[in-house]
């Protein structure tokens, strides 16, 4: 039997989820539900019951239908790149894989927008909308296994997020399932609409608590020029702060601004073991700038205004980029940060909180100092025009299923100072799991409140993703 206070046998579940999706994509040996018990999320594991692949919206709304009649919990999983535990069965039950829902719909080429099906993988369709002349722009490190349906049920931001936005400023519409298996759509396929309450927003960045979204309609753009990468080092973290406020203060617009911090340089050029450009040992910090513009004379003049601006903070070497293969040297060292923080028995603990720019130099001392009192390693980097660092703390393998009061300390530390100079408990991976337990730093009673009952007026019964979010 479920855990619970359900009371429905696994193979009678089964066998009514059976009649829906058809015997070949009902699961129940530990042997296909292993990789499904697990996500981005430290190396965390959640065992469960069932494991479902519906392949229409038909078919997650018999599932829902009658998972919510028997008060069976129901996880929804995409992709599976989520480091906060959304996708995370942590109260057994059935998990509804929406990896069968990965057809691209439609390309609207005359009212630039894109209907896709949320399974479909990120990568795949900002390749699709190239081939035919647009431009999807959001693109997060995932992009190659993560789903667009993921990236909407946690808002999902890119190193271009700071001149392009995150992933709720392109969606228009949205085909969603309800928990009574009702489907809905949540508005409508323009550019522009004043009519009535914005469902369409209400289920981004929901997490997957409130409905399963099972069709996107994404905004797309016109095309860019290909995306010219500049590297500029710094002896003094300060000033590479000082650069990236500047840059906002003078009103330019890269497409990425990324910092890279001492220990992260550390860690990754170890892993690397290679020579990497700008790399030495009295450089403190990094940034990474990426332009794109639509025509050669608005890059250029891009190229200018930020290279003019960048020696008032360091005499050190600017490097430019513009080839594939200089632009791959140069974003070398930033684009295996990943790599290197789960290389051989290492795994970390997401923290991506967002804070003011002008704020941005004291979160990041602040992180420091904490971590070094309760000895704790750090890889601190991300996206420092948007304010959203990913301030990572490393672990080793040998700690997991340990409980690490020191490190929850030093969490809450963190989240509270962010909190209380203006910033935000996550810029772009969500609350999930992990986070949780940090929203009364940000919201008050009231506010939490309010989000509870939204949680009950769409899902009375609580079934959709429990233990998330709220």
């Amino acid at each position: 039997m479920f855990p619970g206070e359900y009371a429905v046998a696994v193979k009678d579940l089964s066998n009514m989820l059976i009649e829906v999706c058809g015997e070949n994509y009902v699961f129940t040996s530990r042997e296909h539900l292993y990789n499904y018990e697990t996500d981005h999320t430290l190396n965390l594991r959640c065992p469960f019951e069932i494991l479902v692949k519906p392949a229409s919206p038909e078919e997650v709304a018999g599932i829902l239908k009658i998972c919510d009649r028997h008060r069976v919990p129901v996880t929804p999983r995409g992709g599976g790149s989520g480091v906060t535990g959304g996708a995370l069965p942590v109260m057994g039950g059935v998990v509804l894989s929406l990896e069968r829902l990965n057809k691209i719909i439609s390309i609207n080429k005359p009212e630039a927008y894109v209907v896709a099906e949320s399974g479909v993988i990120t990568g795949h369709l900002s390749a699709a909308v190239e081939a035919e002349g647009l431009y999807y722009p959001v693109s997060p490190s995932s992009s190659s296994y993560s789903f667009i349906g993921g990236n909407v049920a946690e808002n999902a931001g890119s190193v271009n997020s700071c001149k392009f936005g995150s992933t709720a400023r392109y969606v228009l519409n949205l085909e969603v399932v309800l928990p009574n298996g009702e489907i809905i759509w949540t508005g409508s396929n323009v550019s522009k609409s004043a009519a009535g309450l914005n469902l369409t927003q209400l289920f981004v960045g929901s997490e997957g608590i409130l409905g399963v979204i099972t069709k996107i309609v994404y905004r797309l753009l016109p095309p860019c020029l290909p995306e010219i990468f500049m590297l500029a080092a710094f002896d003094c973290l300060e000033n590479a702060c000082k650069t990236v406020l500047e840059i906002r203060r003078d009103g330019l617009l890269p497409s990425a601004v990324e910092l890279i911090c001492k220990d992260a340089i550390l860690l990754t050029s170890g892993f690397l073991n290679q020579p990497l450009p700008l790399v030495t040992d009295d450089v403190e910090a990094l940034l990474l700038i990426g332009l794109q513009e639509r025509d050669p004379s608005s890059l250029h003049r891009s190229l200018e205004d930020v290279a003019g601006l960048i020696p008032e903070f360091t005499s050190k070497d600017v490097l430019v980029g513009q080839t594939a293969d200089e632009k791959d040297k140069l974003g070398k060292l930033r684009f295996n940060i990943g790599n290197a923080m789960t290389a051989g028995k290492r795994f970390y603990r997401d923290i991506d909180a967002c804070v003011p720019l002008s704020e941005m130099y004291g979160y990041i001392r602040k992180v420091q100092r904490i971590s070094g009192d309760n000895g704790l390693a750090l890889a601190c980097f991300g996206h420092a025009l948007d304010g959203n660092l990913h301030t990572m703390i490393i672990l080793n393998e040998d700690t997991h299923g340990t409980p690490n009061v020191t490190m929850d300390k030093a969490i809450y530390e963190i989240y509270a100072y962010a909190v209380s100079v203006g910033g935000v408990i996550s810029g772009e991976h969500g609350i999930g799991l992990l986070q949780k337990k940090y929203m009364t730093l940000q919201y008050t009673g009231e506010q939490l409140i309010i989000m509870k009952k939204l949680k009950d007026l769409f899902d009375p019964n609580g079934i959709l993703n429990p233990g998330k979010l709220l």
